[in-house]
């Protein structure tokens, strides 16, 4: 069965970065106590830009990505969205192992 890596990618409000990374910090701690492959990247050319990716095994565990969300989990994200992503705009990728 094919890996699959699941992207978002969005902007952060300007000068906000210290509490964003602060809450995504918690949050990367949250999601890889369910034993998930997750990690949060900056762009080298842009420091507002960033992209948290996961590595599922298989298409099962992409699937149960949503489901599986603690309310920690789902707090934190909503915090995202509400305190730090710009204009709340984010792009979503699915990219499958060949």
């Amino acid at each position: 069965m094919p890996k699959i890596i699941f992207e978002i990618n969005y902007n952060i409000i300007p000068g906000k970065k210290e509490g964003y990374l602060s809450t995504i910090e918690e949050l990367k701690g949250r999601i890889r106590e369910t034993g998930l492959d997750y990690s949060v990247f900056e762009s080298k050319k842009d420091p507002e830009n960033f992209t948290e990716m996961y590595v599922c095994k298989d298409e099962q565990e992409f699937e149960a990505l949503e489901d599986n969300q603690s309310d920690e989990t789902i707090q934190l994200t909503q915090k995202l969205f509400d305190e730090y992503i710009k204009d709340n705009k984010v792009t979503y990728s699915t990219k499958y192992e060949v």
